[in-house]
């Protein structure tokens, strides 16, 4: 496609981006943009993928020429780093001539898709946990070693309050949290003797993992350790078993051992819905959940429908019309109308509209290889996050009820 957008002398065009509807998400959490700008800053042709290209003996030695001093001089425009959007809102768009547009779709979509969808799923599960505190320990179960640091920033981003990735907690500042772990355990000759040791390690800041032989048998373990040696008991571990009445005994028996500030941490396959009926539902007294595999992947929804469309050619609107992947054309602007400090609808317009009392929610961020706005810092995305879902209402992030959010297309 590139070399015949070049032979004909490279038109202008806009690409937006959005994502389609999804029956389990009724929101989204913008995220990656920050990434993705750094990503396209750098993007080149070096000589090595030159001579590759030249080898396939597909290309006019011309159009490689071209590519060799290739860099996006186009204009970027999206959303701010952490918008809550709806299915089918532009959310990013670019513009420069059709080359530079295209080279960048599958950049554009694996960022924004990746990181969105992390961002979303660990929203809906902090949405889920009442007043309770969420941790990530999805490292162990993402696609490799960059795909577990950007779960550990976009779960920040979305409310988590720490990780267990150390490499994420050192990048990204993020609060570190951890426990010990079953083969711990099993190195000691028996369980109270691991956790006597790690106890005289931690002093006040023990966390003691119960399920490795017998989750109540280990409870007594943690209190007799407190009882013997006058040390604290910071949490205690549920990673296995009925979590709902293991939750609601080792509260009676923490608290009949004086333990009352000891905490519970639930584990073990955790999402946003064994969450929410753990702790709306049945009450559960846990304070903590540390949230791996189900988070890691998206479980519940893998893969978002993303889409990167060109909705402008040379200043004409363009669009698909296939059934069911149709969209609409022309370069656009999302406002957002908030009532009682609430969000209240959202009106899809062209982008040169203006609408009195909305809130425009994309802006030019990214020219000829400037920034034109300030990159946010994490902690400043993630209250934006937080302060975004205060103002979404109830109904439309309450994972039973699911109701859709107005979005007008006045195009």
């Amino acid at each position: 496609m590139g070399q015949v957008y070049w032979k004909q002398d490279l038109p202008h065009a806009t690409f937006s981006l959005f994502f389609r509807s999804n029956k389990k998400r009724s929101y989204f959490v913008f995220s990656g943009i920050d990434e993705l700008l750094d990503q396209i800053a750098r993007f080149r042709f070096d000589d090595d993928y030159l001579s590759y290209l030249e080898s396939l003996k597909l290309f006019d030695k011309k159009y490689l020429s071209y590519l060799s001093t290739f860099k996006f001089n186009g204009l970027i425009r999206s959303m701010r780093n952490g918008s809550l959007f709806f299915p089918d809102e532009s959310i990013l768009e670019v513009s420069g001539n059709i080359l530079e547009g295209q080279l960048l779709e599958t950049l554009i979509i694996n960022e924004i898709h990746a990181s969105t969808s992390l961002a979303t799923k660990s929203s809906r599960i902090v949405q889920s946990s009442g007043k309770s505190t969420v941790f990530d320990f999805s490292a162990r179960r993402t696609y490799g070693y960059s795909a577990a640091l950007k779960a550990s920033k976009n779960a920040y981003i979305s409310g988590f309050e720490g990780t267990s990735n150390v490499d994420a907690g050192k990048l990204f500042g993020i609060p570190l949290s951890g426990t010990m772990g079953h083969s711990y355990v099993l190195s000691f000759k028996n369980e109270y003797l691991s956790f006597v040791n790690y106890a005289e390690e931690f002093k006040n800041n023990s966390i003691f993992l119960v399920d490795t032989y017998d989750s109540l048998k280990g409870i007594n373990n943690a209190i007799d350790v407190h009882k013997n040696g006058s040390m604290d008991v910071k949490a205690i571990r549920l990673d296995s078993g009925d979590i709902k009445e293991l939750s609601f005994k080792a509260r009676q028996m923490l608290d009949a051992a004086g333990l009352m500030t000891t905490k519970i941490i639930a584990s073990g396959s955790m999402d946003e819905y064994k969450i929410n009926e753990l702790i709306n539902n049945q009450k559960c007294p846990i304070d903590i959940f540390g949230v791996g595999s189900s988070f890691g992947v998206s479980s519940d929804s893998p893969v978002l429908e993303c889409v990167y469309k060109l909705v402008e050619i040379d200043n004409t609107p363009v669009n698909k019309l296939s059934p069911k992947k149709s969209y609409f054309p022309y370069s656009k602007q999302v406002h957002r109308k908030i009532e009682d400090n609430l969000m209240n609808h959202d009106v899809i317009t062209r982008n040169n509209i203006h609408k009195d009392g909305y809130s425009p929610m994309i802006e030019n961020i990214y020219d000829r290889g400037e920034y034109i706005t300030e990159i946010d810092s994490i902690l400043k995305v993630r209250n934006y996050v937080k302060n975004q879902l205060e103002q979404l209402p109830e109904e439309n992030k309450n994972i039973e009820i699911q109701r859709e959010y107005p979005v007008i297309f006045e195009i």
